[in-house]
């Protein structure tokens, strides 16, 4: 199947619809009718003249899964620490190590390997956390790489863990209106900044940006939010990333303030950021509507099947624990539709897209995934949306829609020349290693210690 026009029709034909909106029923049995990159009509027995029709028989159909919170920059080195413990470790060996070498060539080759990546799986949108932005040159290398994946991305671009170059933070005004972000419907800019990075929040505040934050318990004196609560700094556009350890009057100021929460399950547990609890848990007692995240992949694979499944045994650990001991207020049991939810409409909520993408919702755009149940992990099918959320894998996986483009079908990523894509990131990868003195071991239970780049 080649990509869609402006103006022609699909019809996803005869599949379980999960709509994710309140509003319109899920199907047993339905249709979806897409318009150019639009959804026109969600129904039974949609008649359509002039449409290309995708056989859903057998297969459930719903809204592109939406990544609320991913470093893309970090594509060419996945999976290379998979025991590592502390972040410490992580921070020496990844941005301080191995990142200082990235020319704007691997910023496009990783973000390129993990838009992929994301878009095999079944990931329509991804908040890029881009913390390695080491010149104005490796941010637009990034966004080109979102460009040519087409993938909707909101990259947070951030100055590199532990640097402030001369760029800025400045540069981020010039790039606003620039004709790489000005105009685009698919990626859009926003700002990745610290909890006490006052400059970065005025510059962000005064382009109308959403503003990243990644926050846990604070240790340096008195925690910061009251003080910003006080001056009004946080609203809806502030998204507030991991949220580990936080105070009662912390999550309260969270959801006094409307401020959006993700979270990483597999990550936060990696590195034992959480201590006898789960952020997303607490969230949800608050009234808050937290959206799941992959972080990082340099420990595990980088699919939202991982994290709603580790985030719904988190949770459910945490609260049949509490309801075991007797505890009268411990949360409800998380349902998998929540999970699924939270992977889905709330992660959109977060990206400020809600109105776009996030459900299979008429006149929003057409992001959307099509998951095969008749694989031997899978059949026979019984439940839906346990199906997507307990055992479907990337291989599942059959359709991915973007804006009306489809970018997977029949379970292969189509329009990319794949080989050129490995062989790049390959040339990519040997320059890194090589400049950081580190020679590739196939097995290693540890990653080693390797000298900070100057």
């Amino acid at each position: 199947m080649t990509a869609t026009t402006s103006q022609e029709r699909v019809l996803f034909k005869g599949g379980v619809i999960l709509t994710l909106d309140p509003k319109f029923r899920d199907l047993p049995r339905g249709d979806v009718l897409v318009q150019g990159d639009r959804i026109i009509a969600v129904g039974s027995d949609l008649q359509a003249d002039g449409t290309s029709t995708i056989d859903a028989s057998g297969a459930i159909v719903l809204p592109g899964f939406v990544n609320a919170h991913q470093h893309a920059w970090l594509g060419l080195v996945r999976g290379l620490m998979p025991n590592v413990d502390k972040l410490d470790d992580y921070f020496a060996a990844i941005p301080f190590a191995l990142g200082r070498y990235y020319r704007p060539q691997e910023m496009y080759n990783s973000t390129m390997l993990t838009s992929l990546s994301c878009l095999d799986a079944g990931i329509t949108s991804i908040l890029d956390a881009s913390h390695n932005s080491l010149s104005p040159a490796h941010t637009d290398s990034a966004i080109e790489a979102f460009k040519a994946a087409g993938i909707r991305a909101l990259h947070m671009v951030g100055k590199p863990v532990g640097a402030l170059p001369a760029h800025w933070p400045h540069y981020v005004e010039s790039l606003q209106e620039s004709e790489a972000v000005a105009g685009q419907e698919l990626v859009k800019l926003g700002l990745f900044a610290n909890i006490d990075d006052a400059e970065h929040w005025a510059v962000a505040r005064k382009l109308g940006l959403r503003i990243l934050t990644e926050f846990g318990r604070w240790e340096g004196g008195a925690s910061p939010l009251p003080a910003l609560q006080k001056k009004g700094l946080l609203g809806e556009n502030n998204v507030f990333n991991h949220c580990c350890l936080l105070s009662e009057a912390e999550w309260q100021i969270l959801a006094e303030t409307g401020v959006n929460v993700t979270v990483n399950p597999r990550s936060d547990a990696l590195f034992g950021f959480e201590a006898g609890g789960f952020p997303y848990s607490t969230a949800i007692e608050y009234g808050i509507r937290p959206a799941l995240g992959i972080d990082i992949d340099t420990a595990q694979t980088g699919d939202m099947f991982g994290e709603m499944r580790a985030a719904f045994y988190l949770q459910r650990s945490i609260a049949q624990t509490r309801r075991a001991t007797g505890d009268t207020s411990a949360p409800a049991p998380v349902t998998a539709r929540e999970i699924l939810e939270a992977s889905t409409i709330a992660g959109a909520r977060v990206l400020g897209l809600e109105e776009k993408v996030g459900s299979l919702t008429p006149g929003k755009q057409a992001d959307i995934i099509m998951i095969r149940t008749d694989g031997i992990d899978v059949f026979p099918s019984h439940n839906a949306i346990g199906n997507v959320v307990h055992m479907a894998g990337r291989g599942d996986v059959r359709t991915v829609m973007v804006a009306g483009r489809i970018v997977k079908h029949e379970g292969v990523l189509v329009g990319f020349d794949l080989a050129a894509i490995r062989r790049a990131a390959e040339q990519s990868r040997e320059y890194i290693f090589q400049k950081a003195g580190y020679v590739p071991q196939v097995i290693e239970d540890r990653f080693p210690v390797l000298e900070p780049a100057v």
